[in-house]
């Protein structure tokens, strides 16, 4: 039987765990420069996580099956918008749903947000998350050529429909 997934803030005693998860799901990521790896893993620490959560409850979502931590969405709060960061998922729950029900899961925190819409960007060739975002009804908007960290880029967006 498969425990149900649950999705919630993070709580400051999970950041911990959650900052691990960062780590193993950013590290090995190969469509990303050693430069970029670098500074997301130093803005994602259990201490800057801890603080996010702190200041805005709704910014840090894990997915949960029973105690183990098995997802996550990281956005804040960006002028009227909410600027998704990063959602991810332990290798040992892929393809089974996590990421497309973090994503519903922060749609919904949209209205207690004062956030009329989501906006994020991928790696070109991350295909893993253009077919999720895409699944979840995310439009791509835009291709930003040499842009952070000297990669390619595409920006997205999702409205409530």
């Amino acid at each position: 039987m498969v425990t149900a997934l649950t999705i919630t803030p993070v709580a400051a005693h999970e950041c911990d765990a959650l900052a691990s998860l960062m780590r193993r799901t950013i590290e090995p990521l190969s469509y990303y420069n050693a430069r970029a790896i670098r500074a997301e893993l130093i803005k994602y620490t259990a201490h800057t996580l801890r603080t996010l959560a702190s200041a805005e409850p709704q910014a840090v979502l894990v997915a949960r099956r029973g105690a183990d931590i098995v997802g996550f969405c990281v956005s804040r709060f960006d002028d009227g918008t909410i600027w998704l960061s990063w959602f991810g998922t332990d290798a040992s729950a892929r393809g089974q749903g996590v990421g497309a029900a973090l994503l519903a899961a922060l749609a919904s925190t949209l209205p207690a947000r004062h956030a009329h819409k989501i906006w994020c960007d991928s790696r070109v060739e991350n295909v893993e998350s253009k077919s999720v975002l895409e699944r979840a009804g995310f439009k791509r908007i835009a291709t930003l050529t040499n842009h952070w960290y000297e990669q390619d880029y595409f920006l997205w967006e999702w409205y409530p429909s």
